[in-house]
């Protein structure tokens, strides 16, 4: 029987799966279920079921035995399958795969996981706190060179991110709730009757409205932006698809009020990937925030479809450097 690695990508409401052999991908899958599904006292009985009904019917699928397990993101949080404290930044690659726990879950499988840690970033001012859980794997596997300076990766998702990497090391983030916000905004407030439901892949915006969105936020503020995409739907007639637009344009320039202090001209390369609506919103308003022109000429845009394969390039950099199967980590 042919003997396979599984590797798991946790999100908070997603898990992803990719069944690897020999450093080839055979199938991936994913399903809706994750660290927000905590059930009381943080137990995830969710989670873990589906983590267990997956890899059995990839296992039958494949015709495979799953003898290693990498694991990273969200389901090594308190509300995923096995919490993982987080590392101190600066953090490179190496103390990522150094620092990674095994633990053997038999109500799942009797394989150890190997759970890969995420990074916090510690600060007198609780402002300027933050943590990463997954992004970190999926920044070092965006990574072509561990040689650059400089670089500022922004990740769009239920979470959007903004990550510092320098020589190789993420130094600092900050995180906005934007991605969940989105989606509370769009399914339960009065603006559910008033804006279209992007999908996965995002939909087509309308830029002017994009910018006016921001534009709005920036004079207003964010909540008073929102309901403008109301207001002008009934008062201008704008349509269902420009008043979404409206709204992820001020969910933009919220972002970027966050965002904004980590710009400097000493910055090499900005690297936007994730989810495709706010990457697409966040480039329209880009002749808003007055970047440095260096770094508009160094803008790497990596699409939704390779931005969902980090993770897995990223886990499979760790599991090279650790060099062992996870049971014998």
């Amino acid at each position: 029987m042919r003997k396979c690695m599984l590797l798991l990508d946790g999100g908070t409401t997603n898990t992803r799966f990719t069944l690897v052999e020999n450093g080839r991908i055979l199938a991936q899958s994913q399903c809706r279920v994750g660290a927000a599904d905590a059930a009381h006292e943080g137990k995830n009985s969710l989670l873990r079921e589906a983590v267990r009904r997956e890899m059995n019917a990839l296992q039958s699928r494949w015709n495979c035995s799953i003898v290693e397990i990498y694991a990273a993101g969200m389901i090594t949080s308190d509300t995923g399958l096995c919490e993982v404290k987080h590392i101190a930044a600066p953090a490179n690659l190496p103390q990522l795969a150094a620092n990674a726990q095994v633990r053997v879950l038999p109500e799942i499988s009797n394989v150890p996981f190997c759970f890969v840690p995420g990074i916090r970033f510690e600060s007198d001012d609780p402002n300027d706190a933050d943590m990463l859980r997954g992004e970190e794997v999926e920044v070092f596997g965006a990574m072509d060179s561990e040689d650059e300076e400089k670089q500022l990766f922004v990740h769009f998702g239920s979470h959007n991110k903004i990550i510092c990497v320098e020589n190789g090391s993420i130094t600092r983030a900050a995180t906005t709730l934007s991605g969940e916000l989105l989606w509370a905004v769009c399914n339960h407030t009065i603006l559910k009757s008033s804006v279209t439901l992007p999908g996965s892949n995002g939909c087509e915006m309308d830029a002017p409205n994009v910018q006016q969105g921001f534009r709005a936020a920036e004079q207003y503020g964010l909540s008073r932006a929102l309901f403008c995409a109301r207001v002008r739907q009934k008062t201008d007639g704008i349509t269902r698809r420009q008043a979404l637009s409206h709204v992820l344009g001020a969910l933009t320039c919220a972002d970027w009020q966050t965002f904004r202090r980590f710009f400097a001209p000493e910055c090499g390369e900005l690297v936007l990937y994730g989810r495709k609506v706010f990457a697409d919103a966040f480039l329209i308003c880009l002749p808003l925030m007055g970047i440095p022109s260096r770094l508009r000429q160094n803008l790497r845009v990596i699409s939704y479809e390779e931005s969902c394969g980090l993770s897995v390039t990223g886990l499979l950099k760790i599991r090279r450097l650790r060099g062992a199967p996870a049971s014998n980590c």
